[in-house]
């Protein structure tokens, strides 16, 4: 999006590249400072909004995302049942941590709902942001799989399986300027930018459902 809207746009950017749930202690907690916030979930906005980050009627939605399980490319798994996560074929599963990644929390979610994550949590291994997860699962051994965006799978991962929706709560990211960039004309018009056709349709393409409300 930045690279797009600076095409025409005298900007610059910096990106801070984190979970949800640490971009949101760290803005509340002043180690962070930003214009715009965007949340791989509503819960984190939702406690930017609570503790005065960003203001309520300032969030809008940029689409869904969908969880899926994949493994290191080099594999000889070519595709996995949701209930082989307990299974001796999988020796370690990673996922993001559930207090701050909301691609773990929904990870957990789906584990718990389907019964799983008691047969599971011995195997399971957590990683800060999905960043680091795509990339340490794309050098681990081949009996061990990650859960993750479907949006965050590399070249260097295999999706085996495609998690069921009805197993955690929906996936949507919020976006929001932080109430100290209020009324800086720079951040309202990069905010309508991102809400226009030609982003829409670069989100569309890298696999976002941009449907979702």
């Amino acid at each position: 999006m930045g690279d797009l809207y600076r095409a025409s746009h005298p900007a610059r950017f910096i990106y801070l590249c984190k979970s949800s749930g640490l971009l949101a202690k760290g803005m509340r907690g002043g180690a962070l400072k930003a214009d715009v916030f965007v949340s791989a979930d509503r819960e984190w906005m939702d406690f930017a909004v609570e503790h005065g980050l960003v203001a309520a009627d300032q969030v809008s939605s940029l689409g869904g995302n969908t969880l899926v399980v994949a493994t290191p490319k080099n594999s000889p798994m070519q595709r996995l049942d949701w209930p082989e996560l307990a299974s001796d074929k999988v020796t370690a599963i990673l996922i993001g941590d559930p207090s701050t990644a909301p691609f773990g929390r929904h990870a957990k979610e789906a584990l718990e709902a389907s019964g799983l994550w008691d047969r599971v949590k011995h195997k399971i291994q957590t990683r800060k942001n999905i960043e680091l997860l795509a990339d340490s699962l794309g050098t681990s051994s081949p009996n061990t799989v990650g859960i993750l965006f479907k949006t965050n799978l590399t070249d260097q991962l295999r999706q085996l399986h495609t998690v069921d929706k009805k197993l955690h709560q929906p996936i949507r990211y919020y976006m929001a300027p932080l109430r100290a960039s209020t009324g800086n004309a720079d951040v309202t018009d990069f905010l309508k930018f991102v809400q226009g056709q030609a982003v829409s349709e670069i989100f569309q393409a890298e696999g976002f459902d941009v449907s979702a409300p």
